[in-house]
Formats: C-alpha cells, sequence, structure tokens
C-alpha cells in the first residue's frame, strides 16, 4: 500500500508557531479571550497553579473563556425564564471542556503530553485535601488573570474586556514550552470598586468584607488583589440553592427556599443542615440540571443553578450592570409550586402562598422549627442592601 508521503512531518513546531496555534485553536472554537502561562510566570504561586498537580513535567498552559448567552442571562436575572440559562450554562461548560481535551489530543499528536483539565466540578483528593473542600486540580481563574484573559473583579470572579464575568473558563496544560502572555493593564480594568453590583447581587452576604479587605495573589513577581470574601459555606448555602430569600424580604433567588441566613459564619452549620435536608425532599425544579458529583454522591440529586447574581449582573458597561441589579431586585420572589413548576410573584402574594401550604409541605420550604434560629444573629432588613 502506497503511503501518502506528502503527510510526513517537516515543519519545524517552534513555540511561536505552537503558542499562535493554541490561541487562534481556541477561538476558532468560540473562545472570547485567551492567555498562557508557564511555570516561570506562575512561579510562588498557591497550590492550584501548580500544573505538574495534573501533568507532571508540564511546562505551559491555555486558559480561555467562552462567553454565555446574555439575552438568557437577562431573562433569568428578570425570573422570565431559568432553564434557559441553564441550558446554556450546561452547554458552554461541556464546550469549553471539550475544547481543552481537543486542544490537548491536538498537541499530543504534535508530540507533546497534554491534558485537557475540566471546566468545573473537579477538586483536589490527596494528602493535603479532600473534595468537600472545593479545591479546585487547577484554577482556571488564577491561570486566566496572570494570563491576561482577564482582570479579578471585587466579587473575586474574573471580568473579560467583552462579556465582563459572564463567561465559563477552561484550561489544557502541556508538556510544550509556550511563550507567555502577558496579564491585562490593571489601570483598564472596568471594576472601580464603587458601585458594587455583585455584593448587592448576593443574598448570602459571601462579599460582605470585599469592600474593607482584600486577598493578594502573587504569581511570577506580580501581585492580583480581589475583595475578601466570608466562607465559601455561606455561598453554598445560597447558590446551592437550600434558600433564596434575601434578607429584605423583597426578592429571591430561582431557589423557593426562605430558610434565615445567619450573620456568624460559625452558626452556618447548623442553618445549612436544616435547610439541606429540606432541599433534599423538595420536587426538582422544572426544567434541566446541573451535575455536581459531590451532591450526587450524598444525596443522589443533582443541583440546579438558582443564583449566580454576583457573575450575572457583571458586565463591562455600567448602565447595563446597573439595569441587571434593578432587574433582580425588582423580579419578585420564588414560590414551587406541587408540580415543582415555579412562579415568581410580589413578596406578598408568596407569603399568602406560603401561608396556604400545610406543614409537611411548608417545613421544605421554610423553618418548621424557628426557635433554634432564635440564639443566631441573623442577617435581615437592609443588611444586604
Amino acid at each position: 500500500m502506497v503511503g501518502v508521503e506528502y503527510l510526513k512531518p517537516t515543519l519545524n513546531i517552534t513555540a511561536e508557531r505552537l503558542t499562535e496555534k493554541a490561541k487562534s485553536f481556541v477561538k476558532n472554537c468560540g473562545a472570547c479571550a485567551v492567555g498562557i502561562t508557564t511555570l516561570e510566570t506562575l512561579e510562588g504561586g498557591p497550590p492550584s497553579t501548580n500544573l505538574e498537580y495534573v501533568l507532571p513535567g508540564a511546562k505551559s498552559a491555555v486558559t480561555f473563556a467562552i462567553p454565555l448567552d446574555q439575552d438568557k442571562i437577562r431573562n433569568y436575572l428578570a425570573k422570565k425564564d431559568r432553564d434557559g440559562h441553564q441550558v446554556n450554562y450546561n452547554d458552554v461548560n461541556t464546550l469549553a471542556t471539550g475544547v481543552a481535551s481537543q486542544l490537548a489530543s491536538f498537541f499530543e499528536e504534535c508530540g507533546f503530553e497534554s491534558v485537557g483539565v475540566q471546566a468545573n466540578q473537579v477538586y483536589r483528593d490527596d494528602g493535603a485535601s479532600v473534595p468537600w473542600e472545593y479545591r479546585p486540580n487547577i484554577s482556571h481563574r488564577l491561570l486566566a488573570v496572570r494570563g491576561g484573559v482577564g482582570w479579578f473583579g471585587l466579587s473575586g470572579n474574573v471580568l473579560t474586556a467583552e462579556y465582563g464575568a459572564n463567561v465559563n473558563l477552561c484550561t489544557m496544560v502541556t508538556t510544550a514550552e509556550l511563550a507567555p502572555t502577558d496579564p491585562l493593564p490593571a489601570e483598564e480594568n472596568y471594576c472601580d470598586c464603587t458601585s458594587m453590583e455583585c455584593m448587592a447581587a448576593c443574598p448570602s452576604g459571601f462579599l460582605r468584607d470585599a469592600k474593607k479587605e482584600r486577598i493578594t495573589v502573587t504569581m511570577g513577581g506580580q501581585s492580583f488583589s480581589y475583595g475578601e470574601r466570608t466562607s465559601y459555606d455561606r455561598c453554598i448555602y445560597v447558590c446551592a440553592g437550600f434558600t433564596g430569600l434575601h434578607p429584605s424580604g423583597r426578592w429571591s433567588t430561582w431557589s423557593p427556599g426562605r430558610f434565615p441566613i445567619p450573620k456568624q459564619d460559625e452558626d452556618l452549620k447548623v442553618a445549612s443542615e436544616r435547610a439541606y435536608k429540606a432541599w433534599t425532599q423538595r420536587p426538582y425544579m422544572d426544567g434541566h440540571t446541573l451535575q455536581a458529583p459531590l451532591l450526587y454522591a450524598a444525596t443522589g440529586r443533582d443541583v440546579q443553578l438558582s443564583c449566580g447574581g454576583c457573575m450575572l449582573v457583571c458586565t463591562p458597561d455600567k448602565e447595563e450592570r446597573a439595569r441587571r441589579l434593578k432587574t433582580l431586585q425588582n423580579s419578585g420572589v420564588v414560590v414551587q409550586h406541587s408540580d415543582g413548576t415555579m412562579e415568581a410573584m410580589s413578596p406578598q402574594q408568596a407569603q399568602h402562598c406560603m401561608g396556604g401550604l400545610d406543614d409537611e409541605t411548608r417545613a421544605l420550604y421554610e423553618p418548621a422549627d424557628p426557635e433554634i434560629y432564635q440564639d443566631m444573629e441573623i442577617v435581615g432588613g437592609d443588611d444586604q442592601e
């Protein structure tokens, strides 16, 4: 059989050629921004910037951002359509993981060991960490900021120049020596940390210390800062959908839960356990789910997007950010009907609806034993406004 001689490798594949190929590859697949980091540019960073954790001998990483559908985000924030954003988020998350895997395969065929890192839901399980501590094998956001995909916002989310935080990030790690890209100029970061829509869009208080305290990360001799966050359990309490009513009572996330939000992180354990048990017994919200292995392994249930406000209100346009926050705060309070369907209504209508439930059903959404919260300091009223 005659071989196809003209397909034999003849090119001198330089670092510059591979670097440009990596950039064009992911952009051809839908990425809006891409950056490259190396062992040198990540030196001194946290454990989640250690490329060799996922690939011994790794020298470089390609991190990229794929945008989410902006119209679906607007409808989600307005409580018009939860599932449209859920499906789009799933699709983009899967696409990003697939692009990283495809790029890794491409580099493998060029003679370099490579691995695509999943976009999400992969956590360290080693002598230093266990999965439920939610420490990623590789931090896409740290690599993204160091490589110039975007800046840190006050929230700690990565903000891209075109889509703000409305993106999913992913990474390919390789033994190829690629040319690193520079961080974006700090002075061009649109997040001036004054309007703080991200903080106002978060019912949990996860970002309450962000305006006065900073976390600084140094990688390759360059430092990057974002707002201090409280316990991640506080974010999980709301973002997993265990509860969702804003402390003001005037609006909610897509979660129908109405469990109190403790002010002190040490009180979260009791509050979370009660809300978690109720959440496991509720009907699924109508629509699709997000595949979350840790929750599934514990409960046999998948999680559904219900919050994400800090990320979704954050766009580069200042007026659009204000519009999105106003939309969220005027979106009403969600109530779940017995068939799982969700309906947004006024706080007064929602309270009336809850009052008509039998005790057993009502306990799925709000405390059956409110006395356990009597000794807790509860966030309420305008604390989060």
